[in-house]
């Protein structure tokens, strides 16, 4: 098996309990599981742009980078500053995904509400 696929597998498994899986600090920075927290009760565990909760779904939401981490040249603290987080569904962040860019995390869920309308 491939070290990707491998990668891929154990991201996945994490991801459906909940949890950051063992390669989320080098990939997203060693700040990444406090800020996802932080984003997540900000958020009460809501997406929000569609305001499917947690609890509906029975799983835990995805923190979307509004300003993509290929940006971030090796700055995490800017990356995952909590302006740049959002709390999204797997539907939203999939519909989302680097779109609006430009914007705070109010900015980003006001426009993505109204593409929704």
């Amino acid at each position: 098996m491939s070290n990707l696929l491998w990668k891929s597998l154990v991201r996945g498994a994490y991801k459906a309990a909940g949890l950051d899986s063992p390669y989320a600090q080098t990939e997203y920075g060693v700040n990444w599981s406090k800020q996802r927290r932080k984003c997540l009760e900000r958020d009460d565990h809501t997406c929000r742009v569609c305001g499917t909760s947690a609890d509906d779904l029975g799983r835990e939401l995805s923190v979307h980078h509004i300003t993509p981490r290929s940006e971030f040249d090796g700055t995490p603290r800017r990356m995952n500053a909590l302006d740049n987080l959002v709390s999204l569904c797997l539907s939203c962040h999939g519909t989302f995904e680097n779109r609006f860019t430009d914007c705070s995390s109010e900015e980003f869920s006001r426009r993505a509400r109204e593409h929704l309308d």
